[in-house]
């Protein structure tokens, strides 16, 4: 049953490869125009020394761009499954730079935006495969300003496959993201800067009680929040607040290993499936130029010729399942979070984000009976 199902793909790859009346249109690789140039070869810039303030950045898991219209996923070589997985695995490399550039504080792969750090960074799947890899990436902070607003794009080159130990085929993409969100820090005023983490630590505070820290920040009509007063030192309430975030880090820290962990497991599949996902356009491509032109060797549709593409779609199959039960399997099964909130245990199931809105609903709840106030809305 296998040979005769094997012997089928051959024949129709081989019709589909050998037919001169009917060209391939989607062979070649056709660039959409609201794609940007690469950004080519880009080292990572380090900080040296570090800011006298390193701000706290919160990577949000990216925006994995699924296409509503199912329809489309097939065209647009688009599997949601993969898709969601590269989106945490991507984001673990964004964090992986921006922690090497020496220029931040703590930097952390979160669910979902939050107002616990002072810099947010996201982006979302504008396209992903072996070949190009495009993001829309937006960074603002937690007053409101918006630092990057840009889509960026990195092609791969054949040096860049086989993949070996961390690096990443689009390595560069991640840098010249990292050094534009460090001028995008530099450009900034000194006073604004410095203010951050405070502004950060009372947006976060409202959050548990808008009543108990209403006043301090003021918002204009571009939405971005300035500091009006400060809180007495040594204030209680801000003390609970204190106590509340640092339980909302010991979460991120925690989930964050699960991250790690699709990174590590997931990378050597990835990278594979990304390498034959290339060989294979590439390959598609240059049959196209070599049919249309007349120079390929021998006579279209010959066995070996027939067999080369069949090898070649297998491979891609092969690494596409196997990439495929990785990616549903991280999808479908994240592990429980244990965790510690005073004197209770508390198990978290769920999803991710699941699991992080209801951890932060503990916290508010947590923070209501210590303050005596009325809990906040999620």
């Amino acid at each position: 049953m296998r040979t005769l199902i094997a012997c089928g793909l051959i024949t129709l790859l081989a019709a589909c490869t050998g037919s001169q009346s009917q060209p391939q249109a989607d062979v070649a690789e056709v660039i959409p125009e609201d794609w940007p140039t690469p950004v080519g070869k880009v080292s990572l810039n380090f900080a040296s020394p570090v800011p006298a303030v390193p701000l706290d950045v919160a990577v949000v898991v990216f925006d994995p761009g699924i296409p509503e219209d199912e329809s489309t996923h097939r065209r647009l070589n688009v599997f949601p499954d993969i898709r969601r997985a590269e989106a945490r695995y991507q984001s673990v490399v964004l964090r992986d730079v921006l922690t090497e550039s020496n220029r931040w504080g703590a930097v952390r792969v979160v669910p979902h935006a939050s107002s616990s750090s002072s810099v947010s960074v996201t982006a979302t799947i504008v396209h992903s495969d072996g070949e190009d890899l495009v993001l829309d990436v937006l960074a603002t902070d937690a007053s409101g300003r918006t630092w990057l607003e840009k889509r960026y794009r990195d092609a791969s080159t054949e040096s860049d496959f086989p993949v070996n130990g961390d690096d990443d085929p689009f390595i560069d993409l991640y840098n010249a993201v990292a050094n534009d969100l460090a001028l995008a820090g530099r450009a900034m005023p000194a006073g604004t800067v410095n203010a951050l983490p405070r502004v950060t630590e009372l947006r976060y505070a409202e959050t548990l009680s808008p009543e108990a820290f209403s006043g301090y920040l003021a918002q204009d009509a571009q939405g971005q929040y300035s500091l009006q007063r400060l809180p007495a030192e040594g204030d209680p309430m801000l003390a609970r607040v204190q106590r509340i975030q640092n339980q909302e880090f010991l979460f991120i820290d925690t989930v964050d290993e699960q991250y790690v962990d699709l990174y590590n497991t997931m990378g050597p599949v990835y990278h594979l499936w990304r390498q034959y996902e290339r060989e294979q356009a590439v390959y598609k491509r240059e049959y196209q130029v070599r049919a249309s032109s007349r120079e390929s060797h021998g006579r279209r549709g010959t066995y070996a010729q027939m067999m080369q593409t069949y090898s070649a779609f297998r491979s891609v199959k092969i690494q596409q399942q196997d990439l495929l039960e990785l990616a549903g399997g991280f999808n479908n099964e994240v592990a429980p979070t244990v965790l510690a909130a005073g004197d209770r245990v508390v198990r978290l199931n769920g999803t991710l984000d699941t699991q992080y809105d209801e951890w932060r609903d503990i916290l508010r709840q947590i923070f209501a009976l210590e303050s005596g106030l009325p809990p906040a809305a999620p």
